[in-house]
């Protein structure tokens, strides 16, 4: 197989091809910038090789410059202060050749699109490497077809690790997920973090200066990993060690830990759900929890996206704790405390789930109307005619008044070799919606 090579011409930043420069000479674009993944220095392939040694600037980790100390070329280390160094980066890049260096292939969760919002992209040249994720899977011989990978590279828990940690438990998924680590969120925080959630069906498969010195694979218990100290070039894998119930929407109530009568029935849950419209990737409150029912059925309509229940009852809590546990909704976070002030610890949501509220519906509704993204809906599961006259007025939109649905249930009951319908109490759902202007 030929590889053609994209011949470099440097030249002055600003000035056309074959346009002329302030003496009159034919001026040069500004030379191209080629984003590296790199497995190992001593081992790049060929046309990696050729780049480097044609360079006038190195930019990468330290550990990777200090290998190539040997080179002529100016070297930029790369800092903590990322926005920093990249403006350095594109400032100093416009008048030399310019090699940046980058583990495996920049985009994967690697430095390509931060990058590229910087430098135009015409001249920006990548070539990948082998991936970490790669290189650990074909070390398990475990194919890793369809498992999700999350990265906490200066990234928190909430936004992409936990529903990442749904999908890798679902019936139909392989059982795993791939994290990249970094220094703060080491394989032992995330351990302390699953723990935090009660997600006790996982272990941690821990992958280690892969490919260098003192390379190692280990396989821990959470508990173990969570006491662990491991060495900072690592990579995790967490394996499901046995599969969760499935689970739809409008689950029998039976299928929930819960105080008598505290759960949304579940013919009333599907409707609210239905109401709620979820694409999959939206932040969610569930306010007054409960039993969590409605939060738990509402992750797995959130593989994207992240729940937030809300639940003043400490016994409530803990039986919802148990229930997210049970089924593996990761992306569940449960928060202990009154609804207002646990509120304004919270990220915006898309939508609301009002499941109770009593008499500081008003305030609760206000307060998230006020926070609630554009384009973002609320519903209330109300029982009175006076909440309900509350509720339509709270939501009322630009669009005029809220939609409202009652909804009257009957379940059939044995009766002498036949069976009658029994009527649940009728719930009435109230919907505002609230478009993007």
């Amino acid at each position: 197989m030929t590889v053609r090579v994209e011949k470099e011409e440097g030249g002055k930043k600003g000035v056309p091809p074959g346009a002329s420069g302030p003496g009159g000479e034919e001026a040069r674009p500004a030379p191209l910038l080629h984003l590296i993944g790199v497995d190992r220095i001593d081992n790049l392939p060929p046309l990696s090789e050729k780049i480097l040694k044609e360079s006038e600037l190195i930019a990468g980790p330290r550990r990777w410059l200090d290998e190539l100390s040997f080179h002529p070329a100016a070297k930029l280390p790369l800092k903590s202060g990322l926005d920093a160094w990249l403006e350095e980066l594109r400032e100093r890049s416009k008048d030399l050749k310019t090699a940046v260096l980058a583990s495996g292939d920049p985009n994967f969760y690697g430095l390509a699109k931060r990058l590229l919002e910087r430098v135009p992209p015409e001249r920006v040249r990548i070539t990948p490497a082998t991936t970490t994720v790669q290189k650990a899977f074909a070390r398990l011989k475990i194919s890793w077809a369809d498992v999700p990978v999350a990265s906490l590279h200066g990234r928190g828990f909430s936004r992409d690790f936990f529903p990442a940690l749904l999908r890798a438990g679902l019936g139909t998924a392989p059982g795993f997920l791939a994290v990249y680590t970094d220094p703060l969120n080491t394989p032992a925080r995330v351990a302390e973090k699953i723990l935090e959630r009660s997600l006790t069906g996982w272990r941690m498969i821990v992958l280690e200066n892969l490919d260098l010195e003192g390379e190692r694979v280990r396989t821990l218990t959470l508990e173990e990993a969570a006491g662990e100290t491991f060495r900072a070039l690592n990579l995790l894998v967490l394996e499901r060690v046995a599969p969760f119930p499935a689970k739809g929407m409008g689950s029998r109530e039976e299928d929930f830990l819960h105080e008598e009568g505290m759960i949304t029935k579940s013919e009333i849950r599907a409707a609210a759900l239905a109401k709620l419209a979820l694409a999959g990737t939206e932040t969610l409150w569930d306010v007054g929890a409960g039993s969590g029912a409605v939060a738990i059925e509402a992750a797995f309509l959130l593989p994207h996206g992240e729940v937030y229940a809300l639940e003043k009852n400490r016994e409530r809590l803990d039986q919802a704790r148990r229930n997210a546990a049970r089924y593996g909704a990761a992306n569940v976070e449960f928060v202990f405390g009154d609804a207002l002030s646990t509120m304004k610890d919270l990220p915006d949501p898309d939508r609301v789930f009002f499941g109770g509220g009593g008499e500081d519906l008003g305030r609760l509704v206000t307060e998230a109307r006020e926070r609630l993204n554009p384009g973002g809906a609320i519903v209330c599961s109300v029982v009175s005619l006076a909440s309900l006259n509350q509720a339509v007025s709270l939501l009322e939109g630009p669009k005029g008044p809220p939609e409202v649905s009652m909804i009257a249930v009957s379940r059939s009951q044995k009766l002498a070799g036949s069976f009658y319908f029994k009527p649940l109490n009728p719930v009435y759902l109230v919907k505002g919606e609230f478009p993007r202007t």
